[in-house]
């Protein structure tokens, strides 16, 4: 890293930015005074609506973004949402002024359980051995700590891609992805989505032109694996890239592909709690567009061997109990453009995705089926309840492209990108 030279504007920006925020009681107001109550309460279902069955809109309406692409609900309880303004942190009634820190193509954000927010974007770079006048756009992911208001908010590590890829371990083969002339020019290349799992191992789904899965560099279309870096027993804020998973092909569709991904999800999530599955599966979402891929979202299992981790299929989401189900994750062509992945931390163990393509957003049960449980009195008290919803619009129930999708505390939060705004669900208590 020594020969990249960041730009000086794009760093002033971020630095003058994250000084902005000083902690969470001076921006957000104290937990623990009287509004507390007020201030974290995240709003109620629409009195003027008619009898809603399933998913209910919560007013108000986020509305003053700009073409919204991720919200997620940390382990702080904050909400973080980027958009082409970069990355914004709310509190969970937006009723406290947002705090906005710009950042380049921001597309995705996490948080881990130490509370490092990870936020991926694009870079302009210097690369001074290539050529100095050039100013290379390169994906990046941010590693911010203290956006909770905890202390300094600071950066303490920017993995910037080719040169955060360790299959690309020498000079030569990183700076032949940096030519301009070429068709697999990185500034091609895109970071879109990000989870965490429970030791804080970060997973990143990428997708660009180069998909020659034989050679020793990886191809774009990949999930990498990080962790931070250990040094004399303890581990430090870097993060180095520990694998690269290629078991999922990057051009052949398959219950193990991984085609244009367009966002990853772990089997975590908030809110914080003294034990975790450390199970390292995952789902993805492949958006490609052109390509006939009958499964669009995977369940990718992580299983330990003899000879170490391996991922396989899930095969058991193949197996569709219609008697219990009427649709379900594995359906063949059930989505056309998946943009956004989410995975209920609580014990419904809920699956969403939101596709951009259909302006739709599903719910599975962890299964695959599709559907929650049926209310009381309902005349098939073992059969699913179709509960997905959506269609192009701006009505409380419908969307334009939305591209995140969030769950926290019974609340469904989807980045309604079209719309410019965030939108947020309960179910309603016949279904709770």
């Amino acid at each position: 890293m020594k020969n990249i030279r960041l730009n000086i504007l794009v760093v002033l920006i971020l630095a003058g930015s994250l000084t902005f925020m000083q902690g969470c009681d001076t921006i957000f107001g104290s937990k623990q005074d009287d509004t507390t109550d007020e201030i974290f309460d995240e709003g109620r279902i629409d009195p003027n609506l008619e009898k809603v069955d399933g998913y209910a809109p919560v007013l108000p309406v986020w509305e003053n973004f700009d073409a919204p692409t991720d919200v997620y609900v940390g382990f702080d309880t904050f909400v973080y949402v980027t958009d082409s303004e970069g990355l914004h942190v709310l509190d969970r009634a937006d009723l406290a002024p947002r705090v906005t820190f710009p950042m380049k193509g921001a597309v995705s954000v996490v948080q881990d359980r130490l509370l490092n927010v990870y936020v991926a974007g694009r870079i302009d770079t210097v690369i001074e051995n290539i050529d100095p006048n050039i100013t290379w756009d390169l994906p990046v992911i941010y590693k911010v700590r203290n956006l909770n208001g905890t202390g300094p908010v600071e950066v303490v590590d920017t993995l910037i891609f080719p040169f955060a890829d360790a299959s690309l371990s020498t000079t030569a083969a990183k700076q032949s992805r940096l030519d301009r002339n070429s068709a697999l020019n990185y500034e091609l290349v895109e970071v879109t989505g990000l989870t965490v799992l429970t030791d804080n191992t970060l997973y990143v789904t990428r997708r660009g032109p180069f998909t020659d899965n034989s050679q020793v560099a990886a191809p774009d279309n990949i999930v990498l694996e990080f962790q931070p870096q250990v040094i004399n027993g303890a581990e430090t804020d870097q993060m180095v890239n520990v694998r690269q998973i290629r078991t999922l092909s990057p051009t052949t569709p398959s219950l193990l592909s991984g085609i244009g991904m367009s966002d990853i999800q772990g089997l975590i999530g908030p809110p914080q709690r003294d034990t975790f599955t450390d199970d390292r599966s995952f789902i993805i979402a492949q958006a490609e567009p052109g390509v006939e891929i009958p499964f669009r979202v995977l369940w990718v299992n992580a299983v330990e061997t003899t000879d170490g981790l391996i991922f396989e299929s899930n095969a058991d989401l193949l197996r569709k109990d219609t008697a219990a189900a009427d649709s379900f994750l594995y359906d063949a062509f059930k989505f056309d453009s998946p943009s956004g992945l989410a995975f209920a931390g609580d014990q419904t163990r809920f699956i969403f995705v939101v596709d951009q393509a259909q302006h739709k957003l599903y719910q599975f049960q962890a299964n695959g089926q599709e559907g929650v449980n049926p209310p009381a009195g309902a005349a098939d008290q073992r059969k699913r309840i179709i509960v997905s919803f959506g269609g192009l619009g701006s009505g409380p129930k419908q969307f334009r492209e939305p591209s995140g999708v969030a769950y926290f505390d019974r609340v469904v939060y989807v980045a309604d990108k079209g719309n410019n705004r965030i939108v947020r669900y309960k179910l309603t208590s016949d279904f709770e």
